[in-house]
């Protein structure tokens, strides 16, 4: 077996996870269920103002919709086709006034485990 995973469009399942009152949208695909170093996912935000702190390295690639991210006192206007690129212990604030989807792969997979937490 090549251990080559195809996840179809069609058939990805979007979880609502909460981060305080703040509600997403988000399909963790690529997860510590077969993978040791690396997840990803698609994440969907909507009339969300969410903060946050990475404890992880992470990667965002805007799929649709726009998403300003704040941070270090500067704001960031993220578009469809935008990459951005959160360092371990980045503290943001993830702004969409209407519906963003990304795509996000951050290392490690077991973040939340190794901090004795679940993930939202």
């Amino acid at each position: 077996m090549s251990g080559v995973k195809h996840f179809k469009r069609s058939e990805m399942q979007l979880q609502v996870a909460r981060v305080g009152d703040q509600r997403t949208a988000i399909a963790r695909l690529i997860n510590a269920s077969f993978s040791t170093s690396l997840g990803a996912g698609v994440e969907r935000l909507e009339k969300t103002r969410l903060e946050w702190t990475v404890t992880y390295d992470e990667v965002l690639f805007i799929r649709e919709g726009r998403l300003t991210v704040h941070s270090g006192g500067q704001r960031y206007d993220c578009v469809a086709g935008d990459i951005v690129w959160l360092p371990n212990g980045t503290t943001l604030v993830y702004d969409a006034p209407e519906a963003c989807e990304y795509f996000y792969a951050l290392w490690p997979v077991d973040w939340a485990k190794r901090q004795g937490t679940v993930e939202p």
